[in-house]
């Protein structure tokens, strides 16, 4: 084994026996260096290892600190196994999968503060490309998307070893769009398509609309059950698949390499279609990003899908899908049915993009917010009952939370009645399932920038107390 590696497994093996717990601080490079008498570049190269594999983070200017790899928790899986087909408009919850927020709800839908969103960078980007182009801006731009921000966008993924050419790109106004469209490219109404179990509650909500049906594949720490999801591909039970791979909503988890190339090789091998949603590459916590199963997919069947909503801003409204072998079918459907994103917003992204201020946000955005999701880890593990678990995702905004005994339904409606939202575990499938499970938002600070505690803090502190008292042992007065 290399030196570095030995190293790194000594400070793995000092973590997962708690000798260097959770969020301790660990020696500067240079410090670890002299007492493990290596050389820097071994010391630099087993705390990169430690990174990309989620044992540690970095923040700028302050150090190495241990994440929450060490944990893993297991949560309830699907209960219903036999790969039924399912309506979900038939099955929705009495509230909807997604229904929309009101009013403050920070801890309802899956976004980003506006204090984590680069506002006066956008300024100045947008004050550039209107002083610049404001005439070519009033225009209609190509169906597809202009040539300036499928460069940017491919460009950006290529610097990260992904290999995607410009004109691939089908330019939408999200990522939900651009699902949407190859759902629609792909298969009719009545059709059944495979989605992981639980399952992003949109997705959901976007296939009832659409009268598609769904089989729901178990999804667990260990990854998506392959074997299920071959047999549906296998017996022809499906049309297509719409799954994700990389810090799965609601559970936080990335698939395996090894399951990735494998979604490759089973949608070539039955010539079955996969849709992936891919929303949160760009928000992981590890130097190097999670590759897509697009990756691997050497013969066009996936169709990648993802946007800026989650990482640069919502209201900009702009995604992209890359169809594979399906871009005729897609571009010519995206014509008849879109008339073009706004030619303003792709000039402003391919700006942002070009002039590297999209990847310095990045490199800023991302140990903030795994910081910030630690902090709610704790207070979470604090201010719930003992026996409550709570994700450990390596990227994306947000976890998902189970109490043994806890009805979410009832938590929710009763949250509602305090202004708190929340997505109970009924909204991730369309089994009885997850019931004592529930997702929160993580993209909102807890303190402000002179530690106090937020509009936020108080909410999240509310819920837990709603949490408490519902989950509370019953007293005997007969």
């Amino acid at each position: 084994m290399a030196l570095y590696l030995n190293l790194a497994q000594r400070l793995i093996d000092d973590i997962q026996a708690q000798r260097l717990p959770e969020g301790s601080r660990l020696p500067a490079l240079r410090t670890l260096a002299k007492q493990q008498a290596v050389s820097m570049t071994t010391a630099t190269k087993a705390y990169d290892y430690l990174q990309e594999s989620g044992w540690i983070y970095s923040r700028p200017q302050s150090g190495y600190f241990v994440s929450n790899r060490a944990q893993i928790v297991e949560f309830p899986t699907l209960s219903n196994q036999t790969l039924e087909r399912r309506d979900p408009r038939r099955n929705a919850p009495q509230l909807g999968y997604n229904r929309p927020s009101e009013g403050f709800a920070p801890l309802g839908i899956a976004v980003l503060s506006p204090e984590l969103l680069p506002a006066v960078p956008l300024q100045r980007t947008l004050k550039r490309v209107t002083q610049r182009n404001a005439q070519s801006l009033l225009q209609y731009s190509d169906f597809s998307g202009t040539t300036s921000v499928r460069n940017a966008i491919a460009q950006h993924f290529r610097d990260q070893h992904f290999p995607v050419h410009a004109y691939d790109l089908i330019v939408t106004h999200c990522c939900m769009s651009a699902v949407r469209l190859a759902v629609e490219t792909l298969t009719q109404p009545g059709d059944t398509l495979a989605v992981s179990s639980p399952c992003f509650n949109g997705l959901l909500d976007l296939l009832s609309t659409l009268s598609r049906n769904i089989i729901e594949i178990p999804l667990t720490h260990q990854g998506l059950d392959l074997d299920a999801l071959e047999t549906c591909m296998k017996e022809g039970r499906i049309r297509a698949a719409l799954l994700s791979t990389n810090h799965i909503n609601p559970l936080g988890i990335t698939l395996p390499n090894e399951q990735k190339q494998a979604l490759a090789e089973l949608a070539n091998q039955y010539q079955i279609p996969i849709i992936e949603d891919d929303i949160y590459q760009d928000l992981g916590f590890q130097k190097h990003n999670p590759m897509p199963a697009k990756y691997w997919d050497k013969h066009g069947w996936i169709l990648w899908c993802s946007s800026i909503s989650k990482t640069l801003s919502p209201g900009m409204r702009l995604g992209w899908c890359l169809p594979g072998r399906f871009y005729q079918q897609c571009a010519e459907f995206h014509g008849r049915t879109n008339l073009g994103t706004s030619t303003l917003i792709q000039a402003c992204v391919a700006e942002f993009f070009a002039t590297g201020d999209y990847r310095q946000h990045l490199q800023t955005l991302r140990p903030k917010l795994q910081q910030q999701l630690g902090q709610y880890q704790q207070f979470l593990q604090q201010q719930l009952p003992s026996e409550a678990r709570c994700s450990q995702p390596g990227g994306g905004l947000v976890l998902w939370l189970h109490v043994p005994g806890l009805d979410t339904d009832a938590l929710q409606r009763e949250a509602l009645k305090d202004g708190i939202d929340i997505r109970s575990g009924r909204c991730f499938t369309t089994h009885n399932s997850y019931q004592d499970c529930l997702r929160i938002n993580a993209g909102w600070a807890l303190f402000d920038a002179d530690q106090q505690p937020t509009q936020t803090h108080q909410q999240l502190t509310q819920l837990c107390e709603l949490i408490r008292h519902k989950v509370a042992p019953k007293t005997d007065t007969g």
